[in-house]
């Protein structure tokens, strides 16, 4: 039975108030979990501990998967111990079985998880933000997340080839995470506008996919796409990185299919 401010049992009916709702403001980490499993009694206090150092940077939501088989089944448990991170109201990484401390501390690190619900709020101003990141990475230079965070503010300013170098320098455990991976691609679009040697509809484009109009981006790229099918062609090349830039996949699915109609 948990009984800390940072430790809380969790069940069907207060899984979407103490998890789905609180991880808008605090990541919440949920642990499935049974009495009879060996690695779960080996994996509960180290997670345990762990919320009680970081005080506050986030909560361990404990369920247990036979009495709540029905929220098991919902997020497809089929092994336990089984540990999941939210944030923002939806599960953004897990892990099966009892893994060693230090690679649960790498996992909260990168996503940006930190002791005392330490969660700093950067300027809305990009050079501004620039600035304060700096300061924070020269602070704290061994924090992958925050490299991370001030390489996307560079890209934002268009310092293009200092945001190169820090991604490519991120630590593994961020270097992999899919917030790198968007950058990565935000920043070859961005080369890419940089570059201008493109027909004028594919600049257009890049311009529209950047500025957050995603259909009229890829809209545009398809159409330039039907005058150029080659493999090196601008419009094939620009949606390839469109494709790990766009967040959501119903909309890559979809552009995906209607390059394939195109091409084939």
């Amino acid at each position: 039975m948990a009984s800390s401010t940072w430790v809380i049992d969790s069940t069907t009916e207060t899984f979407e108030a103490e998890v789905l709702t609180t991880s808008h403001q605090t990541p919440v980490l949920v642990d499935f979990w049974a009495a009879w499993c060996g690695p779960c009694r080996a994996l509960g206090p180290i997670l345990e501990r762990l919320a009680e150092e970081y005080a506050g940077g986030f909560v361990l939501a404990k369920v247990d998967a036979d009495k709540e088989q029905q929220l098991a089944a919902a997020f497809k448990v089929t092994s336990l111990p089984t540990v999941a991170l939210f944030t923002g109201g939806k599960a953004v990484a897990s892990f099966v079985g009892a893994q060693p401390e230090g690679k649960i501390r790498s996992l909260l690190t990168q996503h940006g998880v930190e002791a005392g619900g330490e969660k700093p709020t950067w300027s809305d101003v990009p050079a501004e933000r620039v600035a304060e990141l700096r300061a924070a990475v020269a602070e704290h230079p061994t924090r992958g997340a925050l490299q991370l965070e001030l390489a996307q503010a560079l890209i934002a300013v268009n310092a293009i080839d200092e945001a190169g170098r820090l991604l490519e320098a991120l630590p593994a455990d961020i270097y992999g995470d899919a917030r790198a991976a968007r950058a990565r691609a935000e920043l070859a679009l961005r080369v890419r506008l940089q570059a201008g040697e493109a027909p004028v509809i594919v600049l257009d484009g890049l311009r529209a996919l950047l500025a957050g109009d995603i259909d009229d981006g890829v809209s545009q790229f398809l159409d330039a796409l039907r005058e150029d099918k080659s493999e090196e062609s601008p419009a094939r090349l620009a949606l390839v990185d469109a494709f790990r830039f766009i967040e959501d996949e119903t909309v890559v699915r979809d552009a995906r299919r209607r390059m394939a109609s195109l091409l084939f």
